[in-house]
């Protein structure tokens, strides 16, 4: 039987400029963020009881939030991808990103809400 891991990141909200037409991205909307992460192998803060051997979520969470900032997006699906960037490039390659996006927009009965999902799988 082999190990693996999992670490989540469940319903961080973003204030994101996000919408098609140019109107509905003049102010900017909540939308919730989950990441999983999947670890091939336990990260060795499982063993060692040590921050530095393993991912740093708060990091992790600042870099979204800065490498999102003051930016505009006209789809969901684009920042999907686009947070799946900036966390591959802030963890290492050997990890599996997955990346859910859940937003609100205002439309009549639609109460809960859009979700879009964005990742690689082995």
């Amino acid at each position: 039987m082999k190990n693996y891991s999992i670490m989540q990141l469940n319903a961080l909200e973003l204030s994101v400029n996000l919408g098609w037409p140019k109107g509905e991205r003049n102010k900017s909307q909540i939308v919730a963020l989950d990441v999983t992460i999947y670890f091939p192998t336990p990260p060795k803060g499982c063993v060692t009881d040590q921050l530095e051997d393993t991912c740093r979520y708060d990091t992790l969470i600042h870099s979204i939030k800065q490498g999102i900032a003051d930016r505009d997006f006209r789809l969901l699906e684009h920042l999907a991808h686009e947070i799946h960037q900036i966390i591959t490039q802030n963890v290492p390659p050997e990890l599996l990103i997955y990346v859910k996006l859940t937003k609100h927009p205002a439309i009549l009965n639609l109460t809960g809400g859009v979700t879009f999902c964005y990742g690689n799988k082995e």
